[in-house]
């Protein structure tokens, strides 16, 4: 076998002189998972927004206190912006643009630092710690989103929420 995925990722296959590596995310592979998918938006929806699965819609997700266990479930990030009741397409696992208005306390990604769903809906924010429960007043669980690659790309890699209330 050449190509494969696992835990949502895809690999190749690739043997410089007599060693088999795997290459992550490479190029060619035709049995992984959909990195980006098209749902329709629930509501009005900016680039670059956290969202969830509500029934067969797309929403702002949100760790805040208080909301449904679903709310806190992000499944990736809008590639782009789109009306209500309109396709939007859904970066799962792969790189998205976020920009200055999808972070909280922050003008841009800072590089190496993870991001998880804030408390207002569809946010981001950072955190400092690296088990990532850090947030607290108003947070009833953390969702890791990614990891920043720049100021303004975040790989996205969703996890599941650790519950905080």
């Amino acid at each position: 076998m050449t190509d494969r995925a696992v835990f949502n990722r895809r690999y190749t296959s690739f043997t410089p002189g007599t060693t088999q590596v795997w290459l992550v995310n490479g190029a060619g592979v035709s049995t992984s998972p959909a990195s980006t998918l098209a749902f329709t938006a629930g509501s009005s929806l900016d680039q670059g927004e956290v969202v969830y699965v509500s029934g067969s819609v797309v929403l702002p997700a949100s760790a805040a206190s208080g909301v449904l266990p679903e709310v806190w479930s992000a499944i990736g990030v809008t590639a782009e912006a789109a009306s209500a009741a309109a396709s939007v397409s859904v970066i799962l696992d792969d790189v998205a643009l976020i920009s200055s208005g999808n972070l909280i306390h922050e003008t841009a990604l800072t590089p190496g630092q993870y991001y998880y769903v804030s408390n207002i809906a569809g946010k981001l924010t950072a955190s400092t710690a690296p088990s990532g429960i850090t947030a607290s007043g108003g947070y009833g669980a953390m969702t890791a989103v990614g990891l920043a690659l720049s100021a303004s790309e975040l790989h996205v890699e969703i996890n599941a929420p650790v519950v905080i209330t």
